[in-house]
């Protein structure tokens, strides 16, 4: 009977402990997503709140209450990563992956998928993934044919059927595109001869065939459109234009060119459409046709729009043809020539991608002192790549050039940056850079910290480094290093009565070395 009594209380005491943290929980991610959705600047606030580590439920249940806004909710898993010492579940990746791409957000949601595929097996991946409706299944899809991600588009469309779901005219029309990207036209002949048909499936084909080289065969699925009735437009014959233009096959361009002027698609003379012919290219990313009618105007000596320039330096920079987006920038800095801002930004980023030489810096360099930084992530990846090459001095230019904007790249390469001052002892250079981070609203990551703790002590700066332990604190980017080294520190410096008081924070956040490193360290309370 005792024993039946002492189970019923234990059950009724685990309840009432699970309720009431679940109702706890819900209160945090109702007061956490309320200040999300209600405050543009929500970053201090959150900070205010000395919020605990965040768990991949209440992630979830923050998710659902501010899935309206995609990009809000985009930014919060990030911050919360870094900030709130979350570690995301796969099911957590997996919301936040399709709210992203059902927002159209399919930079970022390629970026996470590429982390999980480091973690996870494909196929567990895309089966967690997949959704029932084909609405969401052709989103992934399409983020999947986007990013050149051929081989998990295939897994995908495999997973896509095993499930049930039935294919809709747009999935026809990736996979089409997929096997265009393999080189696998004769598949697309055989869905054709299934009866999938469509204008896209024979333009698909047009620009293989071209880009390939193949112009008998390109040719001869203008003939076929013609004949069903689907009368090629100017995507298509320009798709042949671009292809002989690649490979300098001028016979090809005067004969396509005829036929785009018989079909009333180009005036007879050219030279009175230049803007409006090169613009319609770039938009169709047709960039060998661009390159080939730019020469043309710039040889017969006829002046294009500013706008049109603006077209060919984004197509250039897009289309990675990183020579010829130089030459053509270099041209609009010779003339004054006005451009549009994303087409500094696109030629930007191609800078961070493709041209690390030297003269890509400078290039780099100046397009940012002109107001145009590239993206966070292609940023990054630079002044990564400058620290990874040892290139300190550039990587300090560039970034510091890129702060005293009050812009934020990825704080990864400030975090090497920070390491390399300290490891050389410059750590005023460290400090002021830490400073420009902070009144950025921002941190570096834990490990950093700790390297840069440790280098305060060492300059005996031991009041910075009280300020900086403060700062992680506020931002909960404290570990047992990190109260290691600020206990020690502080012993050393006789600063007995403020290191019994880190000591007992750090047994009341459980963050308590292993004994012999704790053995260590509270020997230096002794007198």
């Amino acid at each position: 009977m005792l024993l039946l009594l002492h189970k019923a209380y234990s059950t009724t005491s685990s309840t009432s402990h699970t309720w009431r943290t679940q109702l706890k929980q819900a209160h945090v991610a109702s007061q956490i997503s309320s200040i999300l959705l209600q405050r543009r600047n929500w970053v201090p606030l959150l900070q205010n709140l000395n919020l605990p580590k965040l768990n991949p439920l209440l992630f979830l249940q923050i998710l659902h209450k501010t899935k309206q806004n995609p990009q809000l909710s985009l930014d919060f898993f990030n911050w919360a990563k870094s900030h709130l010492r979350f570690e995301p579940d796969l099911k957590s990746h997996c919301q936040i992956i399709q709210l992203s791409l059902g927002s159209g957000l399919t930079r970022p949601a390629k970026s996470i998928m590429d982390t999980l595929i480091q973690t996870h097996h494909v196929s567990k991946l895309i089966q967690s993934m997949v959704q029932v409706t084909v609405l969401a299944c052709n989103a992934l899809l399409d983020a999947m044919r986007q990013g050149n991600e051929t081989r998990l588009g295939w897994c995908l469309y495999g997973v896509m059927i095993r499930n049930g779901v039935l294919p809709d005219q747009f999935t026809w029309s990736l996979v089409a595109q997929f096997l265009c990207k393999d080189g696998k036209f004769e598949r697309i002949i055989r869905l054709l001869d299934l009866g999938v048909s469509s204008s896209m499936f024979y333009s698909l084909l047009v620009d293989g065939y071209s880009q390939s080289g193949n112009f008998d065969a390109a040719f001869c699925y203008l003939e076929k459109m013609s004949d069903g009735k689907l009368e090629p437009g100017f995507s298509t014959y320009s798709s042949v234009l671009d292809g002989a233009c690649k490979v300098g096959e001028v016979e090809v361009v005067e004969r396509v060119m005829r036929i785009m002027v018989e079909k009333k698609l180009l005036l007879e003379s050219p030279v009175l459409e230049y803007d409006s012919v090169i613009k319609k290219l770039c938009d169709l990313e047709k960039t060998y046709g661009v390159e080939m009618l730019f020469k043309k105007a710039c040889d017969e000596k006829i002046e294009l729009q500013n706008a049109t320039y603006g077209c060919i330096l984004q197509a250039l920079s897009k289309g990675m043809r990183i020579v010829e987006a130089i030459r053509v920038y270099q041209v609009i800095c010779e003339r004054g020539i006005v451009v549009d801002d994303s087409s500094y930004y696109a030629f930007a980023n191609l800078l961070c991608k493709e041209e690390r030489s030297e003269e890509g810096f400078e290039l780099l360099m100046d397009v940012i002192r002109r107001g145009f930084s590239p993206c966070a992530s292609e940023l990054s990846g630079f002044i990564s790549f400058l620290c990874g090459k040892r290139r300190w001095r550039e990587a300090e230019n560039l970034l510091n050039s890129v702060l005293d904007k009050e812009l934020l790249p990825d704080l990864t390469s400030c975090s090497s940056l920070v390491r390399h001052y300290c490891s050389t002892r410059r750590i005023n250079s460290a400090m002021a850079l830490h400073s420009k981070i902070e009144k950025l609203n921002a941190s570096l990551d834990v490990t950093t910290y700790n390297v840069l703790l440790a280098g305060l002590f060492a300059a005996r700066r031991v009041e910075e480094a009280v300020e900086v332990f403060d700062y992680m604190r506020s931002r909960n980017l404290v570990s047992s290093e990190s109260f290691t080294i600020m206990i020690h520190g502080l012993c050393q410096v006789k600063e007995l009565r403020k290191a019994m008081k880190i000591h007992d924070e750090m047994l009341k956040m459980g963050l308590k070395p292993p004994a012999a490193t704790y053995k260590r360290l509270i020997y230096g309370f002794k007198p």
